[in-house]
C-alpha cells in the first residue's frame, strides 16, 4: 500500500505542476529607438533616382528633400522573365498575338508588376482588335510604370492607336 499511496503522490505532484501558471520572463526594454531609424527631419542617406531623371530630380530635390527617398526605383528583371518578354515580342512580330498574350499570362505569375508584360498584352489585345480591353490594359500598365519612362510613351502612342481605331 506504501509504494501505491507514493507513486500516486507523485503522479499528483506532476500534474499540479503542470497546471501551474506560467511566470513571465523580464526582459529589459530599451525605450530608445534602434539606431538604424533615422531620425525625422534628419539626413536622408538612401537617394533613389532614376538616372534619366538626373535635372529634373536635382530640381526637385532642391525644393523637396525627401522625394528622392520616395521616388520608383527600376528593379531588375528575372531572367525567366525577360525570356518570356523577347519570346511574346517575337510573337507579335510574327503577327501571333494570341500565343504572345498566353506567353505573357504565363509572365504575369513572375512578376505580375512589370508594367512591359502589360504594355505587351495590350498590344497584343489591340492586334487582336479588342480595342477596349487594350485601353485598359495599357492603363493597367501605366499605373505600374512610374520608373519606366519608355513604358509611359509605349503606352500614350498605344492609347493614342486604339483612340484611332474605336473612332
Amino acid at each position: 500500500m506504501k509504494p501505491y499511496c507514493f507513486c500516486l503522490t507523485v503522479m499528483a505532484l506532476i500534474v499540479l505542476s503542470a497546471c501551474a501558471p506560467k511566470s513571465p520572463i523580464s526582459m529589459p526594454q530599451s525605450h530608445l529607438p534602434p539606431e538604424s531609424v533615422p531620425e525625422i527631419g534628419g539626413p536622408v542617406t538612401d537617394q533613389r533616382t532614376v538616372a534619366d531623371d538626373s535635372a529634373i530630380a536635382d530640381r526637385e530635390e532642391a525644393q523637396n528633400p525627401l522625394l528622392s527617398a520616395v521616388r520608383p526605383v527600376q528593379r531588375p528583371r528575372p531572367k525567366a522573365l525577360t525570356r518570356m518578354i523577347r519570346n511574346a515580342e517575337k510573337q507579335l512580330k510574327n503577327k501571333q498575338p494570341q500565343l504572345a498574350f498566353s506567353t505573357l499570362e504565363q509572365a504575369l505569375y513572375i512578376d505580375g508588376q512589370d508594367p512591359l508584360v502589360w504594355h505587351l498584352m495590350a498590344r497584343a489585345r489591340l492586334d487582336q482588335g479588342n480595342v477596349v480591353q487594350a485601353v485598359s490594359l495599357a492603363k493597367k500598365s501605366n499605373s505600374l510604370a512610374a520608373a519606366y519612362p519608355d513604358v509611359k510613351e509605349k503606352n500614350a502612342s498605344l492609347l493614342r492607336q486604339a483612340q484611332g481605331r474605336a473612332d
